[in-house]
């Protein structure tokens, strides 16, 4: 039996192997990992969400995900700062409400955010599953197989896999709404239209991102309205004629209409659960608040206007995060690329990002495919271009829609003004492995002797297995992860925050600190969503033997660990940095005349935790 009937036959066994592996490995690394910064902000809002059903807390993000979390935290009996003014009376006072539930309250915080993550884990080994599915069912077996090899055994999704944060979900309900889209697109029924509609939806309740979905769908739907054999057979009960202008356009334009209003529906519906027990002044409050930039004020007069009346209320708060996400993006992030720092943008930085953290395996893949592409062009005859890309359209559906959303994607992401790292490219990273794994294949078909399939599957299949071995030999370190062009340990140069460090390796230092005992006392300047008192400290009481419910709450006398920042200035010994702030403090240096680590920067570290803590021994 050869490996490709071996596949084949034993598909399942196969299948259940990659997703064990997947899951197994997210396991374990989110038990080590510690909170990470967006955490702070979306585990206590989810815990609101379903505990209180009040959006007050992170309405920057739809609730789909961080309700998946919230839930099994119903079954421990949790302390919520809902008597603090971070909840009665701060607007969006999402950050120390965070701290507060997760380290200041009591509550057991290792226990608290193990049981927040675990649905997301669990929705993205499901996602592995779903990707089978339909590559299968689109592409074949072999296709389905070495595109569930790669999403599943990926350094960043397995990084990202289990985080409380909307990058796994969306590219999850991304894929599934593009396919179901072109679904609908091969053969058009109420069904297959129903579906794309809640899978958009789903989407949209996700990430605000995926509001790019709508007009993507308007130009491919125009598209296919110009490249279509015959009309849709959907007539929705109109009488039209059976062929024409007509007949072609007004099934398209309905059905893009019924698409984008009834995932609307399904928002307000979805939202409304969310925010029937939040008080509208409250609302209001948030609207004006979070909108501040006069340049806004049409805005939040037509949302404080919705919001006045309770049927329009749920929609308001659903335009006031998309409003909030087109206002971040203009306001730019603290970014640092390749030594420079800036609060804008780097036009190379995705591509760049993409080829640094993407498995060489994969990158070599990938050239390979768009070499056999570009090949495949540059022989067709050029005169009759245009009936060969209409041609193509309507054979190859799935992979013209693949195609022309990555261009799409990728070309708003690069123009835009946050570059935040490589999950930032993920509703597009699930179609690229698709995509590579059928060029792959068909890479392997075109040899004509023996000796050039045995060249050509030795090739892949060392290219297949230096994937694997890239990520299993990283664990369980993936958030950091850089493959062999500038290692993993070198990352730190290249990039910052959630590339490298979004605060995930706090429990890890903790760790290194107690297996050196030559670290009496060690200065932390740590970037993320941790408490680094919560875990080298004590717990204060009061006179009363009450906890004390703050940051004021620890005893960290007799504790190895000294909290520090930058801006304290140069000192001696043991010193632990976040390269997020060992990087991105030039840019404050510059900017508004604080502290630098000029003076640290280029000295040679002692360790490096996770990749993304450096530690030193200054003499």
């Amino acid at each position: 039996m050869t490996l490709a009937e071996n596949l084949a036959t034993h598909r399942r066994l196969w299948v259940s192997g990659i997703l064990l592996t997947q899951f197994l490995l997210g396991l374990f690394t989110m038990t080590g990992d510690s909170a990470i910064v967006d955490e702070i902000a979306h585990i206590p809002a989810g815990y609101s969400y379903v505990a209180y059903h009040d959006y007050r807390l992170n309405p920057e993000h739809p609730p789909l995900l961080k309700d998946l979390a919230g839930l099994p935290l119903l079954l421990l009996p949790l302390e919520f700062p809902i008597d603090h003014p971070t909840w009665t009376t701060d607007v969006n006072g999402q950050w120390e409400a965070g701290w507060n539930f997760l380290y200041h309250y009591g509550n057991p915080a290792d226990l608290l955010i193990f049981l927040a993550r675990l649905p997301l884990l669990l929705l993205s080994v499901a996602f592995g599953f779903v990707l089978y599915l339909m590559a299968a069912r689109w592409f074949g077996v072999h296709v389905a197989l070495l595109s569930l090899f790669f999403y599943s055994l990926s350094p960043n999704f397995l990084a990202h896999s289990h985080f409380v944060t909307t990058d796994m979900g969306i590219a999850a309900m991304t894929f599934l709404s593009l396919a179901t889209f072109v679904n609908f697109l091969i053969a058009p029924t109420y069904r297959s239209l129903g579906w794309a509609t809640l899978a958009l939806a789903a989407a949209e309740v996700t990430k605000f991102s995926a509001i790019l979905l709508y007009p993507f769908y308007g130009l491919i739907l125009l598209v296919y309205l110009l490249v279509a054999k015959a009309p849709s057979t959907l007539r929705f009960g109109l009488q039209l004629p059976k062929r024409g202008f007509v007949a072609r356009t007004v099934p398209f334009l309905l059905s893009f209409a019924i698409l984008s209003a009834g995932s609307l529906v399904v928002v307000w519906a979805f939202y409304a659960i969310h925010t029937y027990n939040f008080p509208v002044d409250k609302q209001i409050e948030l609207i004006q608040t979070s909108l501040p930039d006069p340049r806004a004020a049409p805005i939040r007069n037509v949302l404080v206007a919705l919001t006045s009346h309770s049927f329009f209320a749920p929609l308001a708060q659903y335009l006031l995060g998309v409003a909030m996400v087109f206002s971040r993006v203009a306001g730019g992030n603290t970014t640092y690329f390749l030594g420079a720092v800036t609060n804008q943008s780097f036009k190379w930085y995705f591509p760049a990002t993409y080829l640094l953290k993407e498995p060489l395996g994969l990158i070599i893949l990938l050239f390979t495919g768009l070499w056999l592409t570009i090949r495949d062009i540059g022989r067709a005859q050029i005169r009759y271009w245009f009936q060969r890309l209409v041609k193509y359209i309507r054979l190859n559906p799935h992979k013209t829609i693949f195609i022309s959303f990555i261009v799409y994607y990728s070309g708003i992401s690069i123009s835009g003004n946050l570059n935040l790292g490589i999950r930032h490219l993920f509703p597009i990273l699930p179609l690229a492995y698709v995509l590579i794994s059928q060029k792959t294949l068909d890479f392997l078909s075109r040899f004509r002797t023996d000796t050039g399939r045995k060249i050509g599957s030795v090739f892949v299949g060392l290219m297949i297995f230096w994937f694997g071995m890239s990520s299993l030999l990283s664990f369980p370190h993936y958030l950091g992860y850089f493959n062999e062009l500038v290692g993993s340990a070198n990352g730190g140069w290249y990039f910052t925050d959630s590339n490298v460090d979004w605060g995930q390796d706090l429990k890890r230092l903790v760790t290194w600190v107690q297996e050196h005992p030559e670290v009496d006392k060690i200065k932390v300047d740590y970037f993320g969503g941790g408490e680094p008192k919560y875990y080298f400290c004590e717990r204060k009481f009061d006179a009363n033997n009450a906890l004390i419910k703050s940051s004021a709450g620890y005893n960290c006398n007799n504790s190895v660990y000294q909290e520090y920042h930058v801006n304290d200035g140069p000192v001696k010994g043991w010193v632990a940095v976040s390269v997020t702030f060992l990087q991105n403090a030039k840019f404050y240096h510059d900017k508004f005349g604080q502290q630098d680590y000029d003076w640290l920067r280029f000295q040679t570290p002692v360790a490096k935790v996770g990749n993304s803590i450096w530690v030193y021994h200054v003499e």
